[in-house]
């Protein structure tokens, strides 16, 4: 089960403003679905925080679309290839269906501005903290950032969420604790969460706030792609 891999357009892209209705959920990956590594390469290393299976399921059932939203700069940095990520998603996706957790698709930016990697180098709009892989999501699936969600360990997820006008979560798992620290009043999570069960709770309270909830799906089921993910950059 290879999940198809997307190229970054590396270039700035406008806020899809005009989408109305439903939203979706972006998680970060390292420190917020899987265990932190430093760069993760080989599947043995791969370990599924605890709390997410048990949080994925209860979001399942608002019908939301699942997104992963990650910075992948370990390829920028020559630890490993665009081949060896294929591998790790297509390990993660299958560990997730086992537990009949599917994510509609995964972004991924691959450069970074001080790239060991000549052809990876560049200042690219989808690394957060800019926004430019929440835009690419909500075009290929029409969702109202407004009505969206983004989860992560890292002040720079919550920057990205921020700029895209989706409500933001800090998990103390991963970097989460210390970059808890850290936080402005600039920059201050919608909620912070000790790991994705606990945000999971919370996001199902914001949800029945709603008074008419363009969220949730009538069928109960989440509209996740049939083959757990898709690459994007």
């Amino acid at each position: 089960m290879n999940p198809n891999l997307f190229q970054c357009q590396n270039r700035i892209i406008s806020s899809p403003s005009r989408f109305s209705g439903r939203g979706g959920i972006f998680f970060d990956r390292d420190g917020v679905i899987i265990e932190e590594a430093n760069y993760l390469s080989q599947v043995d290393d791969l370990k599924i925080l605890g709390g997410v299976i048990p949080g994925l399921r209860k979001l399942k059932k608002l019908g939301m679309p699942f997104y992963l939203i990650t910075n992948q700069a370990g390829i920028a940095h020559g630890f490993f290839t665009e081949k060896q990520l294929r591998i790790i998603q297509s390990f993660l996706v299958a560990k997730l269906l086992e537990a009949k957790i599917k994510f509609r698709a995964a972004f991924y930016c691959p450069h970074h501005p001080q790239a060991e990697m000549a052809n990876y180098r560049a200042d690219c709009f989808g690394r957060k903290p800019k926004p430019g892989l929440l835009y690419q999501a909500a075009r290929f699936d029409k969702l109202n950032l407004k009505h969206s969600y983004i989860i992560g360990d890292k002040l720079t997820d919550l920057e990205a969420g921020k700029q895209a006008g989706t409500k933001t979560i800090l998990v103390l798992t991963g970097y989460g604790a210390e970059e808890s620290k850290k936080i402005s009043s600039n920059l201050k999570p919608d909620f912070i969460a000790t790991n994705i069960n606990d945000a999971a709770d919370w996001i199902i309270i914001q949800e029945k706030k709603r008074p008419f909830n363009f969220n949730r799906n009538p069928t109960g089921q989440n509209q996740n792609h049939k083959y757990g993910f898709r690459l994007f950059c």
